[in-house]
């Protein structure tokens, strides 16, 4: 199953390519980005927002078929972008821990059949601010990034990351650590996808103030 999701994704990767044959390979791999971002995104919502429970009132149990579907999909697309990352060396190294991090919490969910609830929890808190980001980057792509629709973006993007990664994830993260349900592995994996979440919002921060507040300063001088 898992080699069959990864083949998913590569295969997909290389009908894209041949699609929009005229378009580069990072355009074409963040197209299989946001495919991904849009569908665990939804299967995630629909799981723990109307199937229920709630992540926080279901650790520690055994997987559901819908959690394995979402752990499989999500481990196959990660497998094939880390490769792609690799080879590519497009990212950085936070980033790159992210994905090796990720993949280890998939792994080891599937392996145990158990903890399909918290780490499905945290795909979608993960997942649900990348169509967001992909967007913008093909709103640049496109050369429609300075606009109205651009601006918009950028806001939605900024605070929607920094209410479910440190709103609505500093809860699940306090609620994982104080219950004795999770193991210290899945506690430790959390932990460092939080700590690696407050890297990638100190740089978004740093964007925000230096393109949106400064700017504002500036024009009212």
């Amino acid at each position: 199953a898992v080699v069959s999701t990864q083949s998913t994704g590569s295969s997909l990767y290389h009908l894209a390519r041949q699609l929009w044959a005229d378009k580069s390979a990072e355009y074409c791999c963040r197209l299989i980005t946001l495919l991904h971002g849009v569908i665990i995104t939804t299967v995630s919502a629909l799981l723990h927002f109307y199937l229920g429970p709630a992540p926080w009132h279901n650790f520690g149990k055994e997987n559901s078929p819908v959690h394995n579907l979402v752990l499989l999909l999500s481990l196959g697309y990660f497998l094939f972008d880390f490769a792609w990352c690799c080879f590519m060396g497009s990212e950085g190294i936070a980033m790159l821990t992210h994905h090796v991090v990720s993949l280890l919490g998939l792994f080891y969910s599937i392996y145990l059949h158990r903890y399909g609830s918290e780490v499905t929890a945290v795909c979608f808190g993960a997942e649900i601010t990348n169509p967001v980001l992909q967007f913008r980057w093909f709103l640049r792509e496109h050369n429609q990034y300075h606009t109205i629709v651009g601006v918009i973006n950028d806001y939605l993007f900024v605070f929607s990351f920094a209410f479910w990664r440190f709103g609505i994830g500093s809860y699940f993260l306090y609620q994982s650590m104080i219950t004795d349900k999770i193991d210290w592995v899945v506690r430790f994996g959390g932990l460092s996808l939080y700590l690696i979440s407050v890297v990638f919002m100190y740089s978004i921060g740093k964007f925000f103030v230096r393109k949106y507040i400064l700017k504002m300063k500036k024009k009212k001088e």
